[in-house]
C-alpha cells in the first residue's frame, strides 16, 4: 500500500469484513461475459477460520448465495480466484471536495458449496445477518423452498488489505 499511513490493521480489516452489509464481488473474465472482468454485488456473511487455518493465515471466509448456473459460477469455475470489496463507511463531504471512506478488499479462492448441512448452515447465517428478526419457523420455510434452486460459494480469504481516508487517521 502506498499510503501506510491510512491502512488498516488486520483487526481492523477483520471487523469490516465481519459488520459489513453488501459486497463486490469481482470475477476473472469467462465465455459468459466475453472474456471480461466480471464483478457483481452480493450479500454475504463472514465465517472466521477453523483454528488450523488461522495459523496457516486464512482470513476467514465469505459466504455467499445465489442461482445455481450464470455468470458468477462460470467464471468461478474458470478460474477461483476471486477479490471482494467491502465498504463499511463512505461519506461523502462536499464542502471538502473528498469522501470520509473505511474499506476491505478481501483476496482468495471461490469454491461451490458441497453437502446439504454446510450449505443450510450458510444459508442459516446468511438470514441471521440480514434478517435477524424472523422467527426460526420462517427462516426454516424460506429455506427449504429455495433450496434445490440456491448455490452457496465460500470464498476462502488468503489475505485483506483495508484503507481509510486519511481524515480518519
Amino acid at each position: 500500500m502506498r499510503r501506510r499511513r491510512q491502512e488498516l490493521s488486520p483487526e481492523a480489516c477483520r471487523g469490516i469484513l465481519e459488520r459489513g452489509r453488501e459486497c463486490v464481488l469481482a470475477l476473472a473474465g469467462s465465455d459468459a461475459t466475453d472474456g471480461f472482468p466480471y464483478a457483481v454485488p452480493v450479500n454475504y456473511s463472514f465465517a472466521s477460520p477453523t483454528e488450523a487455518e488461522g495459523e496457516a493465515g486464512v482470513v476467514g471466509h465469505l459466504l455467499l448465495h445465489g442461482a445455481p448456473k450464470g455468470a458468477k459460477l462460470d467464471a468461478i469455475a474458470a478460474d477461483a480466484r476471486v477479490s471482494a470489496c467491502v465498504i463499511e463507511r463512505g461519506d461523502v463531504v462536499p464542502e471538502q471536495l473528498t469522501t470520509y471512506f473505511q474499506s476491505v478488499i478481501a483476496f482468495g479462492r471461490a469454491r461451490l458449496v458441497d453437502g446439504d448441512d454446510a450449505r443450510r448452515a450458510a444459508l442459516l447465517a446468511l438470514c441471521a445477518k440480514y434478517a435477524p428478526d424472523l422467527g426460526a419457523e420462517t427462516v426454516d420455510a424460506e429455506i427449504a423452498r429455495f433450496f434445490a434452486r440456491t448455490a452457496i460459494v465460500d470464498v476462502t480469504v488468503e489475505r485483506a488489505s483495508g484503507k481509510q481516508s486519511i481524515e480518519l487517521v
